[in-house]
């Protein structure tokens, strides 16, 4: 009893000495989502501990641990309803596990093939680590709509995040089509805009061979001109 109470002891010490040296922090990543973090209070950059991103103030989108800036053990992932869509295990680089294709995970999002499937082809999507939302976040960021627009009825466009995942699962190119009364246009943007962290997919298969593949958002634009996921 007396060695539980010993360890008890330990813990709390060795947190309030982590709360000692770290500070909260707070950023916005989008109109609806706001990111809280631990920082270290030395190099407030420099992420050390509890990781969340909330949705409208009031859903997980994210929960993980940070060490030393890097992401540690097993992160949950939600869709903005506040469901488990994804856990991700970055200890061992994978998906722990994934939620199976519904109404609320699938309907904004599609897949495509460069390769030519048969009905007899075994076929695996890829698949983004941080889930149906959170994980398209630095994607949809990237993105601001042109000048020439702002001041139209923005309700009556159109927009599709398409992102291209090699066969090795890295991120190999994204763009944003935008579609609205008067025209179409297509902006390609550099992949470095993307942390390393976030260029991290689980590729496509077919026949248990990975294969170039290609995921398609669909996105509306805000009143500000930015992109949200429907």
């Amino acid at each position: 009893m007396k060695k539980v109470i010993l360890l008890i002891a330990i813990h709390f010490v060795a947190s309030g000495a982590v709360a000692q040296d770290s500070v909260m922090r707070k950023n916005r990543l989008t109109q609806s989502v706001i990111e809280q973090f631990w920082a270290l209070k030395s190099n407030k950059e420099i992420k050390q501990g509890l990781y969340q991103a909330i949705y409208r103030r009031r859903v997980a989108l994210a929960s993980g641990n940070y060490a030393n800036n890097k992401r540690i053990g097993t992160w949950h992932f939600y869709d903005k309803y506040g469901r488990l869509v994804q856990n991700f295990n970055y200890e061992r680089n994978s998906i722990a596990w994934e939620i199976a294709d519904d109404t609320l995970t699938a309907m904004h999002i599609g897949y495509g093939f460069d390769d030519k499937i048969t009905d007899s082809d075994r076929v695996t999507k890829p698949m983004k680590v941080g889930g149906s939302y959170y994980g398209y976040i630095p994607y949809i960021k990237s993105f601001r709509l042109s000048d020439d627009y702002m001041g139209t009825d923005l309700s009556q466009f159109t927009a599709i995040l398409e992102i291209l995942v090699s066969p090795g699962g890295r991120l190999a190119d994204f763009k944003v089509h935008i579609k609205s009364p008067v025209d179409e246009r297509i902006t390609t943007f550099s992949t470095d805009l993307i942390n390393e962290d976030d260029r991290l997919f689980v590729p496509a298969t077919i026949n248990h061979k990975a294969v170039l593949s290609r995921i398609f958002v669909k996105c509306r634009i805000t009143d500000d001109g930015e992109l949200d996921i429907d």
